[in-house]
Parts: structure tokens; C-alpha cells; sequence
């Protein structure tokens, strides 16, 4: 029994010592060769830079052990000989490559992904030639810079950087901003004064008028009165004209809207108002039968229109003037509610022009017709003979709408154009009244006869 004990006291010593002399032989040989000591490296030695979808070659002057790269969506490495490496450019970013010479020897290059600038540089040059665009790229974005002609160069230019995937950073200097002021006059014309008037002409040359003072297509309207006309310079005669209209009551100013707007972007004007109109609900569960709700309907003069600049410098208007209103003689009554009509006229039309042409849009007519009965009280009610009383005065009034428009070209540095508020300089806008100091007509609507020359 005391052996036994002896043998195990014996075996547990011999345990003991085992298990504390493993660490300890750890320790000393930690201490005791330094030369596996941990090293840890994260500073890059050298930077290579390539483009995306483009590839770089890497000359190592020792034969390559084994490589590793960071991030394999950014870049990808590929041993093409012992001491070759070739990176291909994946992703845009930076990741890092680590080289290894031998087990205790590696190198770390910083791998730099950037945006393909001279390729990016060749394509704006091809799409804006007129354009001094330049391109540099650095990490996943890239740059423009330069001087372009407008705002929509500067756009066109970001949307194609936009296609290389970088993010792009905007250094590009445009002038201000060319914004498109449109001047337009609404009137109502005497359809009958119009006939009276030459108004379908074309003023051929401003700079050089006859004695007239004007140059006429014809004596007289066409028989359906209409204007239509697009005219390079405010002319002498439709100032004159609307002047002498106006004095007769046959010419009546509606609407007199400036609007300005960027290129491409839609602006829209409406003078009038809104009436309400009540619609029957259709019977829904939870709602009660033949409800009736109330819907407002816009009416009045209204103008909405977009314009945009060519390349040429022109100016093309896409345009829909309407001039609506209500007309109870021929309204509804329902459910006791009386429903107006609502009365329109619309054009719309696309035309092209220069800074400072004026375009007229007429043809839009209106007749009236008002029944005026004149009648001796009692006598003129009497059956048959109570026609011998009375009187019938049937008068019918025609009229035109006419829309005069004229496009400017506006910038943030230029003064300020008046606003219209005034008679009778609502329509000076048409230019001043250039007449020949020889003859001077008397009458608008009769040219005097052109000077005789001597003889």
C-alpha cells in the first residue's frame, strides 16, 4: 500500500512538471529569439495607377513567391512570369497588393482604379466639339473643367461624364443663365372694322419705306378678315392700325402677359377665374345615393407655352393661347342648378423665330347675334296688330381673337424691361411709327398715295 502511494505521488510530480514546463520553454524561446518577432505593415511602398478596363504591368526584381490583392472587385493580379505581374483595373477605388520575395520579404503597392480620363476627354470632344472641355480623374471621380457656351452645355457635358460611372465633380463656367421672355397681347377685333384694313401683309423692308409709310399686299383684307402674318421688324401700319381700332371701340386689349422662362421649361399664364361645376357621385357603399360634389373648372385667357434655343440661335416656341367664357344664354339647368357653357377658343401651334420677329395667331371668331324688340306699352302686345307697334332691330357683332407674341432673349445682367400699365402705350411695344416725311397717310386705313418723283 505504500508503494502504491509512492508510485502515485511520484506520477503526479512528473505531471506537474510537464504541464508548467511547456509555457515556460514558450517563453524563453519568445525572449530568446527576437528574430520571430511580429511585423506588421500597412505603408504602401509604391502606388500603381491604372484605368478602369485598362491593365498595368509590374516588374518585380526578385522572382515573385506568392501575391494577394485587398479587394478583388477593384482590381485583379495575374503572374505572367516569375518576376511579372499584370493588374487589371476592375473596379473604381483603391486596394492594396502584397508581393512576397521570400517567407520573411514583401513589398505593398497601393493600386489606384481611376475613370478612363483621356478616353472620357476624346468622347466630349467628338459630342461638343465647340466646347474647351478638359478631364482629370483622381480616385473613383472625375473632373471638368473649362468654359462652355450655356447652362445646357454644362448639363450635357455632366450627363455623358455621368456614363463612365465615377462620380463627377463640376468646375465647368458657363455665362449667365439665357432665359426666353415672351411678350404677348390678347385682343378682341371688329371682324367688319377688320375687313376695312390691310391685314395680311408683310413689311419687306423696314429700313427703306415707301411714302406710304408702309408696304402694303393689298387694298383690302382678304374676305375672311383674318390676320396672319410674321413680320422680322415692328412695322408702321398694325401700330397705326390697332391705334385707330381703339379709338372706334372696335379693338378691345384682354390680357397683356409677360412671361419668362428657362429653355425647355414650360411657364404658363391664366387671367380669369373659376366657376363651380357639380358632378353626381356614382353610388358607392357607404355613400349615399346621388350625392353631388362640387368641381371647380378653370376659364378665362390663358397661355401656356415652352421654349427652346437651336444651335442656330433661334428660338422655338410651342405654343396653345386659349381665351374661354362662360355662356349662360345656353346653359342647363339640373336639379336645380343652372350649368353654364363654357365657350373656347384654342390654338396651338409650333413655329420657330428670331429674337425680336412677331408673330400674329388670328382666325378664332366669335358671332353674336342680339334680337332688340322696341314696342309701345299694351299697343305692342295686342295680337297681329300689335305688330304695327313694335320694331325688330337684329344686330350681329363677329369678332377675331388675335394673339400678337414676341420671343426675347433675357439674361440675369440685362435692365429690366418696363411693365406694361397704361393707355395708349400697351401696344407701343409693336415698335414707334415710322412714316416718310413726304406724304404722311391720313388715315391708317387709307395709304396716302406714294410722293411723285420730279420730273
Amino acid at each position: 500500500m505504500i508503494l502504491g502511494r509512492l508510485v502515485w505521488a511520484l506520477r503526479f510530480s512528473v505531471a506537474r512538471s510537464r504541464t508548467f514546463r511547456g509555457p515556460l520553454a514558450v517563453l524563453i524561446l519568445g525572449v530568446a529569439t527576437p528574430g520571430f518577432a511580429q511585423r506588421v505593415i500597412t505603408q504602401p511602398s509604391n502606388v500603381v495607377s491604372v484605368s478602369k478596363g485598362a491593365s498595368a504591368l509590374l516588374v518585380n526584381a526578385t522572382p515573385i513567391q506568392r501575391f494577394s490583392v485587398g479587394e478583388p472587385t477593384i482590381a485583379e493580379a495575374t503572374v505572367i512570369s516569375p518576376t511579372e505581374v499584370l493588374i487589371n483595373g476592375k473596379g473604381l477605388g483603391t486596394t492594396t497588393l502584397f508581393i512576397w520575395d521570400s517567407p520573411s520579404q514583401v513589398k505593398v503597392y497601393s493600386v489606384e482604379v481611376t475613370a478612363d480620363a483621356p478616353a472620357l476627354q476624346r468622347y466630349l470632344r467628338g459630342a461638343m466639339p465647340d466646347e474647351q472641355i478638359t478631364v482629370s480623374s483622381s480616385g473613383n471621380s472625375v473632373t471638368l473643367s473649362g468654359s462652355v457656351k450655356d447652362a445646357n452645355s454644362v448639363a450635357r457635358a455632366v450627363e455623358i461624364a455621368k456614363g463612365s460611372g465615377a462620380a463627377v465633380i463640376d468646375n465647368l463656367v458657363a455665362p449667365a443663365a439665357v432665359q426666353v421672355m415672351l411678350q404677348v397681347r390678347f385682343a378682341e377685333i371688329n371682324r367688319t372694322a377688320l375687313k376695312a384694313f390691310s391685314a395680311r401683309y408683310l413689311l419687306r423692308n423696314p429700313q427703306d419705306l415707301s411714302g406710304t409709310g408702309a408696304d402694303y399686299s393689298g387694298g383690302v383684307a382678304g374676305s375672311d378678315g383674318t390676320i396672319n402674318f410674321l413680320m422680322a421688324n415692328p412695322g408702321a401700319s398694325i401700330n397705326a392700325a390697332i391705334r385707330y381700332l381703339q379709338t372706334k371701340g372696335d379693338f378691345r386689349s384682354l390680357a397683356e402677359p409677360n412671361l419668362m422662362t428657362l429653355p425647355g421649361r414650360e411657364a404658363t399664364f391664366l387671367a380669369g377665374g373659376r366657376f363651380p361645376f357639380p358632378t353626381l357621385q356614382t353610388v358607392t357603399s357607404g355613400s349615399a345615393a346621388g350625392a353631388v360634389t362640387i368641381t371647380f373648372e378653370e376659364f378665362g385667357v390663358r397661355l401656356k407655352f415652352t421654349p427652346t434655343i437651336t444651335r442656330s440661335g433661334a428660338i422655338r416656341l410651342k405654343l396653345e393661347p386659349e381665351v374661354s367664357s362662360l355662356d349662360f344664354a345656353n346653359g342647363l339647368v339640373i336639379s336645380g342648378f343652372s350649368l353654364p357653357t363654357i365657350l373656347t377658343r384654342r390654338a396651338s401651334t409650333e413655329v420657330e423665330m428670331r429674337e425680336g420677329q412677331y408673330l400674329a395667331i388670328a382666325g378664332l371668331l366669335d358671332n353674336t347675334s342680339t334680337d332688340n324688340v322696341s314696342k309701345i306699352p299694351i299697343l305692342g302686345d295686342i295680337p297681329i296688330l300689335g305688330q304695327l307697334f313694335r320694331s325688330k332691330d337684329l344686330q350681329q357683332r363677329r369678332t377675331e381673337l388675335l394673339v400678337l407674341i414676341s420671343p426675347r432673349l433675357v439674361t440675369a445682367d440685362d435692365v429690366p424691361t418696363p411693365v406694361p400699365t397704361g393707355e395708349p402705350k400697351t401696344w407701343d411695344w409693336l415698335g414707334p411709327l415710322k412714316q416718310s416725311p413726304a406724304v404722311p397717310p391720313t388715315n391708317p386705313l387709307q395709304p396716302a398715295s406714294p410722293a411723285k418723283s420730279a420730273q
